[in-house]
């Protein structure tokens, strides 16, 4: 007598799910885990995602980008007090130099608030009175600066300011359009002369508004007539992408 056959056993179609969910179980965990690393220490979090998502995408790691540019950061926020003052002590150290050979050093300067490392530097230094062309000594000293304002991977702002006496000419209408056309000039400077990108940098004109002296002196509307190139602390949102 035949024996009868065995009815063939189905195959089971859903045997991926349990593969797909034990996949979206651990990226789940991943994910709680680098969430968990971020409250700590935010700045890192965004550095290792910005590998994890270089790697990802076939791209090249922002530490490899940066040793083929040389623009290596020291620190992605200057949250870190050390890389601040690394940072800071780069720049007084260059301007002293300047002060050895012109004494355009003596009409700059650089402090720390609260919105970064700001280099402070008095108009005479940089334009004639009532003019917004760079002089050729202003140049040299982007020169020297731009190299080290350039390896902080971190928002450049360049503000223009003017003391309180008005200003009517046929070039410019307002200390309004004087300051910002200031700062503007030594924005393109930096972006065509030393290839700044133009995603970190940033212009605009106070006019007379930010003063850091009262303007009831001749030598206090001088305080007041400056350039103010900035290392912001914080990170832009492009940065963070």
């Amino acid at each position: 007598m035949r024996r009868k056959r065995k009815p063939e056993e189905q195959e089971n179609l859903e045997r991926w799910l349990i593969t797909y969910s034990d996949l979206i179980t651990l990226l789940l965990a991943f994910f709680i885990m680098m969430y968990t690393f971020s409250k700590h220490d935010s700045e890192k979090y965004r550095e290792l995602t910005g590998h994890l998502k270089s790697i990802f995408t076939g791209g090249s790691s922002v530490a490899s980008a940066g040793a083929r540019t040389g623009n290596i950061p020291f620190d992605v926020s200057l949250k870190t007090p050390a890389a601040a003052d690394d940072v800071k002590e780069k720049l007084e150290e260059k301007i002293r130099k300047l002060e050895d050979t012109d004494s355009l050093g003596k009409k700059i300067s650089v402090i720390t608030d609260e919105r970064g490392i700001v280099i402070r530097v008095l108009d005479e230094a940089f334009f004639d009175l009532g003019k917004a062309d760079l002089k050729a000594r202003a140049k040299r000293t982007l020169d020297t600066i731009a190299p080290i304002i350039g390896a902080v991977n971190n928002p450049l702002r360049v503000e223009g300011h003017t003391d309180d006496i008005p200003i009517s000419t046929a070039e410019f209408r307002s200390n309004w359009e004087l300051s910002v056309r200031r700062a503007t000039e030594v924005v393109r400077y930096l972006i065509e002369k030393h290839d700044l990108s133009p995603r970190r940098i940033s212009a605009v004109g106070y006019a007379e508004y930010h003063p850091v002296a009262p303007n009831d002196t001749a030598e206090n509307r001088s305080r007041n007539r400056r350039i103010e190139i900035i290392i912001s602390r914080s990170v832009t949102d492009d940065q963070k992408k």
